[in-house]
């Protein structure tokens, strides 16, 4: 079995799924919004496409972005994905090793 070795502050995906989950609470509670399945779903669509947008300016190299906006946006992505699949009482740790095995399983890896 290979040794996991994580940096200083790394975490585990279900810890990711909580501190997502916490911070939009704590955002919502702050702002009177409530990220819901639907409200959850628009956002990450908007936050989706502004990574389109980040790749399109870096690729014609507009200075207006650079790679740290296009990690903000891919970390909002990830947040707001993670707080979908609560809603939906879903383990992205499982889900994501299940999808892993199909995708070996398809493409005969």
């Amino acid at each position: 079995t290979k040794k996991r070795v994580y940096s200083e502050g790394m975490m585990e995906i279900k810890e990711l799924q909580e501190k997502a989950e916490e911070i939009i609470n704590q955002i919502d509670e702050k702002t009177g919004a409530k990220h819901d399945a639907e409200t959850t779903t628009m956002h990450l669509c908007e936050e989706t496409g502004e990574i389109c947008r980040a790749i399109i300016n870096l690729k014609f190299k507009k200075e207006s972005t650079n790679i740290e906006n296009l990690k903000q946006e891919i970390a909002d992505v990830i947040l707001l994905t993670s707080k979908l699949a609560n809603i939906h009482n879903i383990d992205v740790e499982k889900a994501v090793k299940e999808k892993i095995e199909k995708l070996k399983q398809r493409h005969d890896l």
